[in-house]
């Protein structure tokens, strides 16, 4: 067997091979550990102040020992593909109920401004941070403008959120006349979901990782408006729109 010697220059080379490959691992695992960090964004595009409000009010608001979850943020630094296209919303269709038993289709709710949230009821992180928001809201809007909204909640957990456990949630949380907890088909959910950009995904304890989003749908279902909903620098934009678009 002949032993082959290595050059000086063949030395450089793996030298600077090696060193590169290292590079690249570190890199890797930088990203990752930044894809899965809870409340954080997925992208790398620069963090607006609100995005990073938002982020830090959730962490803020999480109850309980959270260090082994993997809660991702999924909001995204892009809009919706319906935000400010002549589209209505309305149009993803579908049959759906709710709280109250009632069966409907979205174009019913036509002729109101309406607040749209997706989320789900036995959600410990976010979305009671959510459905704050929204009540923040309603409470600071006029008395003409809370006269032309609406409130939705449609939940992301179209199993275990019956019709019973949706009006027991909005019974426990004092949430008025004008709100409707609705629920449809996985599939219908999912093209609402995607309608509006919210990114969700099961996780195996049974929680659902999704986006922290707030939509505003005009008295014609068009996306108007949607921003991050768990800080208020990101309800304050919607109340304005809101109480000028009566």
């Amino acid at each position: 067997m002949k032993t082959h010697l290595s050059s000086p220059s063949s030395s450089r080379s793996l030298l600077s091979i090696s060193l590169s490959a290292v590079l690249k691992t570190a890199l890797v695992a930088s990203l990752s550990l930044t894809a899965i960090a809870c409340s954080q964004s997925d992208s790398d595009q620069p963090q607006s102040t609100h995005q990073a409000e938002g982020q830090h009010e959730a962490m803020s608001h999480q109850e309980g020992d959270h260090s082994n979850m993997n809660h991702e943020d999924m909001n995204s630094h892009e809009p919706a593909e319906a935000l400010g296209q002549d589209y209505s919303i309305y149009q993803v269709g579908g049959e759906w109920t709710d709280h109250r038993g009632n069966k409907f289709e979205l174009e019913d709710l036509t002729g109101k401004n309406q607040v749209v949230v997706m989320a789900y009821t036995s959600c410990q992180h976010t979305c009671p941070i959510l459905v704050r928001g929204m009540k923040q809201i309603e409470k600071d809007m006029t008395d003409e403008a809370r006269a032309n909204t609406e409130f939705v909640l449609a939940t992301l957990d179209t199993e275990r959120d019956t019709v019973t456990v949706m009006n027991n949630y909005a019974e426990h949380n004092d949430l008025g006349d004008n709100w409707r907890l609705i629920r449809s088909d996985e599939a219908t959910t999912r093209m609402l979901a995607n309608t509006l950009n919210i990114k969700y995904q099961f996780a195996d304890n049974g929680d659902i990782n999704h986006s922290n989003l707030i939509s505003i749908l005009d008295k014609q279902g068009r996306l108007v408006a949607q921003e991050i909903g768990v800080a208020d620098s990101g309800i304050k934009p919607l109340i304005e729109y809101l109480n000028t678009h009566n």
